[in-house]
């Protein structure tokens, strides 16, 4: 026996003896004398063998029993073996080593039921595959895999067989490729050869969609899936197909993005139409963290309407306006703003600029482009001064009309000083109390050369515009004209230029009779403009000579105060649960004051004599001398006053026992009543009324109403008269002139309360363009239900009859299985008994798909939208639609 086991020591060394040499396998007692750094003497054998094929130690383990084939230099491996070579760890029900061979081979095997059990598991770094049979060479790197399920980014390769190289690169054979990361997915990408680099993207030969294995037409020559390990890769953008009924069926959005670095990303995109033209557009994202971030475009569009339609039924009626018959329009869009720095400048940028036509023309693809009616550009720098109450702005701004005219603010220059105290700043003394202590003061100046390309009808070359009615300006156009951006001095003469100063002064506020708060306040304001008009009426021609000063200078002040307190009143209840009634009431006054600024004294306006009328009294008409920033006419002496509620209870807390927590709960939020009278008014001294409340009941339901009276008596046309009500028969101190009531209520506020964060990587979110597009449903939430009732009413003037408005809305969602939910929306008019507006949604979790149908039967944009769409955003463009619209654009 000892004889035996002497040569099968010396049988297994001589398998070893390779590896031993390198260094890649070691005895356990040779790695612990290395270890401790013992001296071992050197065996003549080992120094001679070859080197071996194995980079580093192989070790391995099995639970029932390892067998050793020294003539073969095979192990085997039985029961839950397991092995770790370098970075790549391999365990399965029974594994084959191959010394001979460099491979690795592992398989499943069956129970005594006949189930395979301890299926391979193969990681080598961050991937990882299952599969039923394994073979792997550890010299070449190379792999065999049968039956293999891998994931690469968001989705899962199933492969019949696969190949995996030396560069970690897989290739599979007879795969169906999902997002879907059930065993048997409810939907695939049924390909017969694919390529997938890890970190990067998944290739394929000719595929076609099966969904719940039901093959589909929908598939292409090739495919393309970015799976990058940071989420940004370069890619096609799959366009989107449509009709519009202006330009005809359509390709839309398609392109390509560029993920150039960490910090910028580019896409080209485009659209092609069947009756002529295409759009194209660049547009890149950049950002740096901590630092910067903005957006650059420029889209180019060329618009071609076909002949059939030029001039006909279509362009005139769907599509108000003339259209040109073909148009290349431009637009230019950049963003740009800073993380804000404590002391650093911040530069930020906001430009939206675009050739005349290029709404008209490019709009009908944008609800909002072509709403809009100007497009406006600015950019600033700005920077407050460290350590000091100063900051500093410098702007460029352009404005453009849908029509193509252009203004410019070149430039808009700002300073300001916070406000700061008088006392500190001129004694730099610690306050002490005294009353004057609290006078603050701050500035600020602004400056700003506008200029634009139109001048008004009526308006002569220095900017005197025509306010005479009949009368005419001697030397001004009847008809609005256009100054071109190459004439500079006539676009100088027709700009604006005006500087302002804004000084800010602060009293302070004071305490009167221990109960009473006092706060006095004044301001003033100085303008500087470069036009100031004189008016001189010449009889002779009927017309009215304008003599134009270069400077001119207006200001404005006013003084007034402000006068409140707070009244608490408490009843003590000491009921069951109610244990006081507290009522708090906030009354105010406030007086302000301004002079008569169309007084001739100050000079601002002008009492222009327009000749006489048929019986010989002359005509004046008060003219402003500044063609803006002049204050306005009459003395201001005004007192306004008002009262606030607010009414609470403190009862028992529920969840308390021994009595001695309480809670507050408010039955009135606020009601409130608020007047004015003017004394320097020679009638009608009086204001409107208002009384407003609002509150909240059983934390579920928001009651809000607005009111307003009349304190004066009308004549029949409705029209105010210098006469009290309270003054008439009976006691009536003032007429209801309109009311509004807003009831909601929230009938499962859990849902608020709950985390309904949405998220990022869904495909349909924040593409407000469409109100067919489905949105985001969080079926977590069983139901939700909101309702509210809106009535306004307004009296009528003189005969006319009075108008209410009665409403009633419903609001909400319900699932009815775990799977399904239905959502809904609708307005009901109670006056004209008819739905106002009505929208019906019901939403279907597939699992790894969503199905919604959306209804919309009333309103401006009507019809339907059915869409089944892979929830995964590396499928966004996976979706079948089929929509019906009443508006001019139907995307499929």
């Amino acid at each position: 026996m000892r004889h035996i086991l002497i040569f099968l020591l010396l049988v297994q060394l001589a398998v070893l003896s390779p590896l031993l040499a390198t260094g890649q396998i070691m005895p356990r007692t040779l790695r612990s004398a290395n270890a401790k750094q013992d001296t071992v003497k050197q065996d003549s054998v080992r120094l001679a063998a070859p080197q071996g094929d194995i980079e580093t130690t192989i070790k391995y383990s099995a639970r029932d029993s390892i067998q050793l084939e020294a003539t073969s230099k095979i192990v085997h491996l039985y029961g839950e073996a397991k092995i770790n070579y370098g970075s790549m760890t391999l365990e399965a029900a029974y594994i084959k080593i191959d010394y001979e061979t460099n491979t690795l081979t592992a398989t499943s095997l069956p129970d005594s039921a006949g189930k395979d059990i301890g299926v391979p598991v193969f990681v080598d770094g961050a991937e990882s595959y299952s599969a039923k049979r394994i073979a792997y060479n550890f010299k070449t790197k190379r792999g065999r895999i049968a039956e293999v399920v891998t994931q690469q980014g968001e989705g899962y390769i199933h492969s019949e067989l696969v190949k995996k190289n030396e560069a970690n690169e897989i290739f599979g054979l007879h795969n169906k490729y999902t997002t879907c990361n059930l065993a048997h997915p409810h939907f695939y990408i049924s390909a017969g050869k694919i390529k997938a680099i890890p970190n990067d993207k998944v290739m394929s030969g000719p595929f076609n969609l099966v969904i719940g294995d039901i093959p589909t037409p929908l598939g292409f020559l090739f495919g393309l899936f970015p799976t990058p390990k940071n989420n940004r890769s370069s890619g096609v953008i799959v366009p989107s197909f449509g009709e519009n009924s202006l330009r005809g069926f359509f390709l839309m959005n398609g392109g390509y993005y560029l993920a150039l670095n960490d910090y910028i990303g580019a896409s080209i995109t485009g659209d092609v139409y069947s009756l002529g033209g295409y759009d194209v557009r660049v547009s890149a994202d950049y950002r740096k963290r901590y630092s910067y971030q903005g957006s650059f475009g420029i889209d180019h569009t060329y618009f071609k309407l076909d002949e059939a339609d030029r001039g006909g039924g279509r362009s005139t009626n769907e599509f108000p306006g003339i259209l040109p018959p073909s148009e290349r329009t431009y637009r230019i869009r950049w963003s740009h703003s800073p993380v804000t720095k404590p002391g650093k400048g911040r530069l930020t940028a906001s430009v939206d600029a675009s050739t005349g036509q290029h709404n008209r023309v490019a709009g009908y693809n944008s609800t909002a482009d072509r709403l809009s009616a100007t497009f406006n550009s600015s950019i600033s720098y700005q920077k407050n001064i460290q350590n000091s109450p100063f900051s500093y702005s410098v702007k460029l701004r352009q404005g453009q009309t849908s029509g193509g005219l252009m203004n410019f603010v070149l430039p808009d220059i700002s300073f300001g000083m916070t406000s700061v105290s008088l006392y500190e700043f001129l004694t730099k003394n610690v306050p002490t109390g005294r009353w004057y202590e609290d006078f603050t003061f701050g500035y600020n100046f602004t400056a700003s050369n506008d200029i634009s390309q139109r001048i008004e009808p009526g308006r002569d070359r220095f900017g005197a515009t025509n306010r005479f009615g009949d009368v005419g300006i001697i030397g001004a156009s009847n008809e609005a004209d256009t100054i071109s951006l190459n004439d500079f001095e006539a676009l100088w003469e027709n700009g604006r230029r005006s500087a302002t100063h804004n000084f800010n002064i602060g009293l302070g506020s004071y305490k009167l009779f221990k109960y009473f708060n006092l706060s006095p306040s004044v301001s003033y304001s100085e303008r500087w403009v470069d036009r100031k008009f004189t008016y001189t009426y010449n009889p002779d021609s009927n017309a009215v000579d304008v003599d134009t000063t270069r400077f001119g200078r207006v200001y404005n002040y006013s003084a007034g105060a402000s006068l409140s307190t707070n009244i608490y009143g408490t009843v003590y209840v000491r009921g069951k649960r109610v244990e006081a009634i507290r009522h708090m009431i906030r009354p105010s006054l406030s007086y302000s004051y301004q002079p008569d600024f169309g007084d001739p004294y100050f000079g601002f306006y002008q009492n222009l004599y327009l000749g006489e009328d048929v019986n010989g009294r002359p005509i004046y008409q008060q003219l402003s001398r500044f063609e803006s920033g002049a204050p306005g006419t009459g003395l201001q002496s005004f007192l306004s006053f008002g009262v606030q509620n607010n009414i609470e209870m403190k009862v028992k807390a529920k969840t308390d026992t021994t009595g001695k927590t309480f809670e507050k709960v408010s039955l009135i939020d606020n009601l409130g009543i608020r007047g004015g009278y003017n004394f320097a008014a020679d009638s009608l001294k009086m204001s409107q009324i208002s009384l407003n409340m609002n509150t909240r009941l059983f934390k579920i339901i928001n009651v809000g109403f607005t009111s307003s009276f009349n304190p004066y008596e009308t004549d029949s046309l409705g029209r105010n008269i210098d006469k009290y009500l309270l003054n008439g028969p009976g006691f009536k101190p003032a007429r209801l002139t309109n009311a509004g009531l807003q009831i909601s209520a929230s009938l499962n506020p859990q849902a608020r309360r709950s985390d309904t964060s949405v998220p990022s990587n869904l495909p349909t979110l924040g593409q407000d363009t469409n109100p067919f597009e489905p949105q985001y449903v969080d079926f977590k939430i069983p139901w939700t239900l909101s309702i509210d009732y809106t009535v306004n009413f307004r009296r009528g003037l003189g005969r006319a009859e009075n108008t209410i408005n009665n409403t009633l809305g419903v609001d909400g969602d319900l699932n009815i299985t775990d799977k399904w939910k239905i959502s809904y929306y609708a307005h009901y008019d109670l006056v004209e008994q008819q739905i106002a507006s009505a929208r019906l949604n019901i939403h279907r979790d597939l699992h790894c798909w969503d199905m919604s149908i959306s209804w919309t039967p009333f309103g401006y944009v009507r019809g339907y939208n059915i869409t089944i769409n892979a929830r995964s955003s590396l499928l966004r463009d996976l979706k079948l639609t089929k929509r019906s619209s009443s508006s001019g654009i139907n995307y499929r």
